[in-house]
Parts: C-alpha cells; structure tokens; sequence
C-alpha cells in the first residue's frame, strides 16, 4: 500500500513571478509603517476618484444644458 503526502503548499509558490521574486515573503515582513503608506496611498485613491467622478458628472450636466438651450 502507498501513502501519498500532500507537499506544504506555504513552501509551493504560486507562480513564476512569485518564485522567482519572493513577493509572499516581502509582504510577510512588511512594516507597521509600509502598512500606514499603503492605507494612505488608498485613501488618496478614492479621493481623487470621488472628485473626478464629481467632476465628469458636472461637466455632463453642463453639456446637457448647453446642449437644450441651444435645441
């Protein structure tokens, strides 16, 4: 009878990319304050889109208007 041991898929990468740059254990030793730029980062991220989402949202009623006046 043969046993068969599944390998420890910690120590499987789970791609080329991620064998050969080791990206699961950079992210493992990631700092408390690498953690503060990234939430920053994200944060900055849906400012700016909320903004351009406001932004388009505006100038397409603007045209809208333009649009009927000159109708």
């Amino acid at each position: 009878m043969t046993t068969l041991i599944a390998p420890d898929t910690i120590s499987i990468p789970k791609n080329a990319h991620t064998a050969v740059s080791g990206q699961d254990r950079r992210a493992a030793q990631r700092s408390a304050f690498s953690e503060l730029r990234e939430q920053a980062h994200q944060r900055t991220l849906m400012v700016i889109a909320v903004a351009v989402g406001i932004a388009s949202v505006t100038v397409a009623a603007s045209a809208a208007v333009l649009v009927g006046l000159a109708a």
